[in-house]
């Protein structure tokens, strides 16, 4: 196994803690409106392609890289700051989707078709007013895409109905991002392999790549070692008290602070990475109290002094988390 080094142009740092957060920033950046390649559910926090990313002329080698870039992400346990819908993850799986994933982008539509499955819609199939085809808007310019052929033509009934829910489910889910998906995937398997991540589901595959959502403050400081300090020292206790009070998006910030990643891997702070091996969180003691903390990312190292006050140790944080949880500098 190789690992490669990332140099930022005007940064000092560098190592496993710039590497991570090259490849978030970068991952990040996938998400940027302007290359219009993924769009986000409903909810607003899982992405998938987009079907009108063709508007940017070099889409599919766009979707490529992005694949490589996340198979490189996976490969050296950096996860990610980005949660796929359900259906992506099983296309990188190849387990087909069916329309129950319609739920993960709009929750709205996947009822619909609920209902339609578990009504008797005899005798007003005209009121309906569905075909089998898919009504599009892109960029102002009116589409219509036959679900089969002869599709707009074709209403919906009572007998039809469920080959329609398979049919659309299978165009909105797959077809209509066919390319893009297939792009991706030749990128991801460049660098991942398929049956290295067959054995997983979709929901195991999310939490590989992604880490757990919720950072647990008593697994954080269970899994924390200490250098010139012990776990009874007063700005020990102080310092967990205000991660406990910390909101979620806090305990993020101060996590990328520390690490140059704001997720954790799969199993927990017990399973921490750092310069391509497990290496755990810690906290050593900063020799000037009036500084704020730093930290060594590629150690997973967080410099705290030794403050003389909960109040302190709070307000020295939060100013560091406000100014320093992004970006490298020898101090």
């Amino acid at each position: 196994k190789q690992w490669y080094q990332r140099r930022v142009r005007g940064d000092q740092g560098i190592g496993a803690g710039v590497r991570r957060e090259w490849f978030n920033i970068l991952t990040n950046e996938m998400l940027n409106e302007d290359y219009a390649l993924f769009t986000h559910s409903n909810d607003g926090m899982t992405f998938q392609p987009s079907h009108i990313s063709d508007i940017q002329e070099d889409h599919l080698s766009y979707f490529r890289f992005a694949g490589i870039i996340m198979g490189l992400s996976l490969y050296h346990n950096n996860v990610i700051n980005i949660h796929f819908t359900k259906s992506f993850y099983k296309h990188i799986l190849g387990i087909p989707s069916d329309y129950t994933d319609v739920r993960s982008i709009d929750p709205g539509y996947a009822n619909s078709l609920q209902w339609l499955l578990d009504h008797d819609i005899s005798g007003f199939e005209e009121d309906l007013g569905l075909t089998f085809s898919e009504d599009q808007n892109v960029l102002g310019e009116a589409r219509v895409v036959e679900l089969k052929p002869g599709g707009a033509n074709i209403v919906v009934t009572e007998k039809n109905k469920k080959e329609y829910v398979e049919l659309i489910t299978e165009y909105k889910m797959t077809s209509a991002i066919r390319l893009q998906i297939n792009s991706f995937l030749d990128g991801f398997h460049t660098i991942i392999p398929a049956s290295l991540v067959a054995i997983f589901n979709e929901n195991e595959l999310e939490l590989l790549m992604c880490g757990i959502p919720e950072l647990d403050p008593d697994d954080w400081e269970t899994n924390t070692q200490y250098n010139n300090y012990s776990e009874s020292d007063p700005v020990i206790r102080w310092f967990w008290e205000v991660v406990r009070a910390f909101s979620p998006e806090e305990r993020a910030l101060l996590l990328q602070f520390c690490t140059g990643s704001s997720k954790v891997p799969l199993g927990g702070f017990a399973g921490l990475q750092g310069s391509g091996e497990v290496m755990p969180f810690t906290i050593s003691r900063a020799h000037d109290n009036l500084k704020l903390p730093t930290a060594s990312t590629c150690f997973n190292l967080l410099k705290l002094p030794n403050y003389s006050s909960l109040e302190a140790c709070r307000a020295k944080l939060k100013i560091a988390l406000k100014y320093g949880s992004e970006g490298f500098e020898f101090v």
